[in-house]
């Protein structure tokens, strides 16, 4: 632990490490399972989608979320929280002196290429879409090469 945080590196190697020797089956207890989801769940908020610049450490308050109720987990905004995560992690980089970006910038990414196609890989001739299809470049007015 650091300040308040706790290094998802160090979590997904003793968990790892757990059930590689004692794999999740379908006839695991319940509460095998809900511990199993429980850590998928802390690598997801701390290394996607609430991530620092490090993407290596979560603060414990999202322990204190994910190892709380399921009921009480499901009634908070993710998605909101996560915009809000994203908008404080771009006012951060906009400062003259931080070299990086945090947060789930994958989001900001298909963002722009839902609305800036142009920018979007190149689709590859190969693929077999649809005519009406909206990753079809004919759709945008373009033909991808």
């Amino acid at each position: 632990m650091r300040k308040h945080q706790v290094s998802i590196t160090w979590l997904t190697k003793y968990f790892r490490d757990h059930y590689e020797s004692h794999p999740l089956t379908e006839e695991s207890p319940e509460d095998e399972k809900e511990r199993y989801a429980r850590v998928y769940l802390i690598g997801m908020i701390g290394g996607v989608f609430f991530s620092k610049k490090s993407s290596n450490l979560l603060s414990c308050g999202w322990l204190r979320i994910i190892l709380g109720s399921w009921e009480e987990m499901g009634e908070y905004s993710w998605a909101s929280a996560c915009l809000a995560n994203i908008y404080h992690n771009l006012c951060n980089a906009s400062l003259k002196a931080v070299r990086e970006v945090g947060g789930a910038m994958f989001i900001i990414q298909c963002w722009a290429w839902e609305h800036m196609p142009w920018i979007a890989p190149v689709q590859r001739p190969d693929r077999d879409w649809p005519i009406d299809h909206p990753l079809r470049g004919e759709a945008y007015g373009t033909r991808w090469l």
